[in-house]
């Protein structure tokens, strides 16, 4: 199914909508500051192995918890005050922060692993989005179920991914543009990857592959 909305003011109707498949479990693509996405209720058991499903074929990909702001994230992610003057002057953007994971997040994640990613992004979709429903916790990756897959036309992702996914949220054609990916979990932040988000300082130096959230 694809649901379409107003590029710059996604209407409130069809926001419930998108906000009903999150809570029901189902797999959602949707657009975001770095392009399309693909995404579920990051508490929902049965929307986080169905996207794990969808991402099997991948040799490696990115997982990350998209939420509203840190007062969400605190139980998720271990914000000392250097990150989170860190992450503050970045936020809301285009960037991925890789930050130490609580017991809570490698629970709901199903993963064993000390690290969680994390995302507080800026477009108009995610912004009403959070609007409508604060609480929100997302568990977002890249639109995409094979390494080469970079599909910017909502009709395009559709015809490929129509059958896996659940709901593909149009709001036209948009560029992709990978986030950037900071880790602020060593005594100071790493460039992992090169993207979107503008590299703070000029003596940052990308660092590629970026690692994968999910094993």
């Amino acid at each position: 199914m694809r649901l379409e909305l107003h590029p710059k003011n996604p209407e409130v109707r069809f926001m419930k909508k998108v906000l009903d498949a999150f809570a029901a479990g189902e797999v959602v693509v949707y657009p975001t500051d770095s392009g399309y996405s693909m995404g579920c209720d990051a508490l929902s058991k049965k929307g986080v192995h169905k996207l794990y499903h969808i991402k099997r074929a991948m040799k490696k990909y990115m997982m990350a918890l998209m939420v509203r702001d840190f007062g969400a994230l605190s139980e998720f992610a271990k914000v000392d005050t250097s990150a989170f003057r860190y992450m503050k002057a970045l936020v809301p953007g285009a960037y991925t922060f890789i930050l130490p994971a609580t017991v809570r997040a490698r629970k709901i994640l199903d993963v064993n692993r000390p690290e969680v990613g994390v995302r507080m992004p800026g477009s108009p979709f995610t912004d009403t989005l959070f609007q409508l429903a604060p609480e929100s916790v997302i568990l977002t990756t890249a639109a995409k179920v094979q390494e080469d897959d970079n599909f910017i036309d909502p009709s395009d992702i559709e015809a490929m991914y129509g059958h896996v996914v659940d709901l593909i949220v149009d709001l036209g054609p948009l560029p992709v543009t990978p986030t950037t990916v900071i880790s602020l979990v060593g005594d100071s932040p790493e460039i992992i990857r090169e993207g979107a988000g503008a590299i703070p300082g000029t003596e940052s130096r990308a660092i590629t592959p970026g690692p994968k959230i999910r094993r």
